[in-house]
């Protein structure tokens, strides 16, 4: 397995990653997304999929990326260091946890992907699944350390308070704004677009600018996606496969 992750060392180089989600969690699609140019999958395991501890349903999903030219990006329905553990052996190289509190909760997923963590030894299992190249991998430990990338997503309030601590743990990749769960939490359920939520998202991205931290978000809209990118996001999803078929397929009917 190619242990290179170039999703980690675009943002750690202050690039631009432009990637989709592929609803259908299908390894033709990621494949077909790496030809195009994505830069990463989204894959959403938080709320569909088939269950992430399953190690075996990765296994063509990132061989697919691998050869398609792309990443993956995997968002888990937990900060489970056990469930982050597995699906890092089985070669999945970018991980998102969503809904966390605070800093101590992240702190313990990110030591989870480490096998040295902050000075000392992280909890990173020894393995000999994909991501070793099933044993045969060369500088397994430090690569893996080098290559590994971990982001929270920022939509509860908890989080939104204790932001600065969580943005200060230790080899957090980078974080990732929701704002729907982020308006539910505030108090408007059916309006993402609520000014006072608008207002939050700004100062969410504010402050991990100023800690130097890559934050994404959603923009399907070109437009909208490049005022993020000239706003400082790093990280945006542009659409997905489902969305495209809708909306094409839903204009030639009309036309035709």
């Amino acid at each position: 397995m190619d242990q290179h992750n170039a999703f980690r060392e675009t943002i750690e180089s202050d690039g631009v990653v432009l990637g989709a989600r592929s609803a259908t969690f299908s390894p033709t699609v990621v494949e077909l997304y790496g030809e195009l140019g994505i830069d990463f999958v989204w894959l959403d395991f938080e709320h569909t999929g088939p269950s992430p501890y399953d190690s075996t349903v990765f296994e063509e999903l990132t061989r697919a990326a691998e050869v398609g030219g792309t990443e993956l990006l995997v968002r888990l329905p937990s900060g489970d260091p056990a469930l982050i553990r597995k699906v890092l052996d089985a070669g999945v190289r970018n991980l998102l946890i969503p809904r966390v509190d605070d800093a101590a909760e992240v702190r313990r997923a990110v030591e989870a992907t480490r096998f040295v963590y902050d000075g000392d030894p992280g909890e990173r299992g020894k393995a000999s699944g994909r991501s070793a190249t099933w044993g045969h991998a060369t500088d397994y430990v430090n690569t893996e350390d080098e290559q590994v990338c971990i982001g929270v997503m920022i939509e509860k309030a908890t989080a939104v308070d204790g932001l600065d601590d969580i943005l200060a743990v230790p080899d957090l990749g980078f974080a990732f704004i929701g704002p729907s769960d982020l308006s539910v939490q505030m108090g408007y359920p059916n309006d993402r677009s609520n000014q006072a939520v608008l207002d939050r998202i700004d100062d969410i991205r504010r402050t991990c600018l100023d800690a130097d931290v890559p934050v994404g978000r959603i923009k399907h809209d070109p437009e909208e996606a490049q005022e993020a990118i000239d706003d400082g996001y790093q990280i945006l999803r542009i659409g997905g496969e489902l969305e495209a078929v809708q909306e094409t397929l839903t204009a030639r009917l009309r036309q035709l």
